[in-house]
């Protein structure tokens, strides 16, 4: 698996920035999410999804902005720490069926 870390900087009170969370592609939302909320992030999503993008997800977490109905069926979880804002993009592990998704990339 490859691992990437994220690149953003914290603007904490003192100025010091803040750990950054370890991502890894192929991690499944739920490992991902976990480490983000213990790491300070806040779920934020940019839009309300439809019930259909909940069932494509195939999770419920409350970070879910969207899911694309078709293709690569790639979901999107946003989240927000302090200033910063966080998208997570996942692919289905089970593709074409409604699946708890991979890590596919992140910014």
């Amino acid at each position: 698996m490859t691992v990437l870390l994220l690149g953003l900087v914290g603007l904490g009170s003192a100025g010091r920035a803040a750990p950054d969370p370890v991502l890894e592609t192929d991690q499944t939302i739920l490992e991902a999410h976990e480490q983000l909320v213990a790491a300070g992030w806040q779920p934020a999503p940019t839009q309300t999804p439809s019930e259909r993008e909940r069932e494509w997800a195939a999770v419920a977490l409350s970070s879910l902005s969207s899911c694309s109905g078709s293709g690569a069926g790639f979901c999107r979880f946003d989240y927000q720490r302090q200033e910063q804002r966080l998208s997570v993009v996942t692919i289905p592990s089970k593709p074409g069926e409604a699946s708890i998704g991979r890590v596919n990339r992140w910014w």
